[in-house]
């Protein structure tokens, strides 16, 4: 479970579990008729539901279960579906069940299917690969330098990269030479000080474009204190880092929600955060066409309402953003009681140029009140986690994964609705 400001007190985690305009004119921002399919349930308590496309259509579902939920290893949950969601399955965890896991949950996709995952325990990752669509796994214990949280995957064929908070270095990328097991090269992509002195920032995501062994880019997203939000980025495959600035620091608050960052090709790349100020939140993006070298000035995408964990998908022109929404206008740890929260989406199909209508593309609440963003210093109203998430497929059609809160209890569905 993703700890935005919780530092390395993953192991508290599981005891948590348990227990308008689009473009932000201003103006009341109400949500239009839904253009998605009627959500399918995935299967029950996998938090933070990631959802990954393969490039044989098969869809993926991955979302930690608390890290001792289930005894000693409690691995995290991957689900599969090779009829566009239609159907789910959930995929035996084998060598997987061996080690411990449930913490937070990371899974990315070779171009030739191979599944790399990662699955957090208290003090490192139990990485593990699967060359059969998740029949089978092999497995180890530790992945990257130990004290690490909130770890993201994302591989190139050549390599898998693994982004992760590591105390004391700040945002952590081990390499593993392509088969998503051994990560034997670790470098600092940013330092505390590039996250304003931020202790206990973790990353939002890393994403990596393949350029042979030496020459792929690797790109980490992080959110820094007073409003700050920057991109590291590598064009030698994780060997060194350049620091580029999104969102300057001023007197708002970013560290509530993981920022998002997404490759659309052809160097183009999308960044969406979430900001807090004024008591009020709202859904920001920039945009790069030099893969991260340079950024456009942020602009606001959801203005009004209350949004929290969104989340972004592009492809060419195409830019999704995904996110929990409701209709007040206050922040997510002071909606009231009783206020119903919407999965959500728009979408833009000119590069974010210009945004359409914000959808409910679930008519079912995901949950009601408050949603508590203090990672691990929340006593309630935990159960959505710290994200939700969206995925294009080849079609073009963006591909929900979410969490439905079953009367604002533990049981927490994992919840599928597809684009129609």
């Amino acid at each position: 479970m993703g700890l935005v400001r919780g530092g390395v007190l993953v192991a508290l985690a599981s005891a948590l579990f348990l227990a308008g305009s689009s473009t932000g004119s201003g103006s009341k921002q109400a949500a239009a008729a839904s253009p998605f399919r009627t959500p399918v349930v995935v299967g029950h308590r996998a938090f933070e539901p990631g959802i990954q496309v393969a490039p044989d259509g098969t869809l993926y579902i991955e979302g930690p279960t608390g890290v001792l939920s289930g005894g000693i290893s409690s691995p995290s949950s991957v689900f599969r579906s090779p009829d566009a969601g239609t159907s789910w399955t959930a995929t035996p965890p084998g060598m997987r069940g061996w080690w411990p896991g449930g913490g937070d949950a990371a899974l990315s996709i070779a171009p030739n299917g191979d599944l790399a995952f990662a699955d957090l325990w208290a003090g490192s990752s139990t990485a593990s690969r699967s060359t059969d669509r998740g029949d089978g796994w092999t497995a180890v214990p530790i992945a990257g330098l130990p004290i690490q949280d909130r770890q993201w995957l994302a591989s190139t064929g050549s390599a898998t990269y693994l982004a992760y908070h590591q105390l004391p270095s700040g945002v952590a990328v081990s390499r593993s030479f392509g088969d998503g097991l051994f990560y034997p090269l670790t470098t600092v992509a940013a330092t505390v000080l590039d996250q304003g002195g931020c202790l206990t920032c973790s990353p939002g995501g890393v994403i990596a474009a393949s350029g042979g062994p030496l020459g792929d880019k690797v790109g980490v997203i992080f959110n820094a204190l007073n409003g700050g939000v920057g991109f590291s980025r590598s064009i030698d495959g994780g060997l060194t880092w350049s620091v580029k600035t999104l969102a300057a620091v001023g007197s708002s608050d970013t560290t509530l929600n993981f920022p998002t960052v997404a490759d659309a090709g052809d160097g183009r790349l999308v960044a969406v955060w979430l900001r807090v100020a004024g008591g009020r939140s709202s859904v920001h993006l920039a945009t790069s066409t030099d893969w991260g070298d340079t950024w456009t000035a942020p602009k606001t995408v959801v203005g009004s309402g209350t949004s929290v964990y969104p989340w972004v998908a592009a492809k060419g022109g195409k830019v999704a953003v995904s996110l929990y929404w409701n209709s007040t206008d206050a922040t997510a740890d002071s909606t009231a009681d009783g206020v119903p929260w919407y999965e959500s989406y728009l979408e833009s199909t000119d590069f974010a140029a210009s945004f359409g209508p914000l959808h409910t593309a679930d008519p079912t609440p995901a949950k009601t009140g408050p949603i508590c963003t203090g990672g691990t210093t929340c006593s309630a109203n935990r159960e959505l986690g710290d994200f939700q998430s969206v995925a294009l497929d080849d079609a073009g059609r963006a591909n929900l994964a979410y969490n439905r809160s079953i009367d604002n209890g533990t049981d927490v569905e994992v919840r599928f609705t597809r684009q129609d």
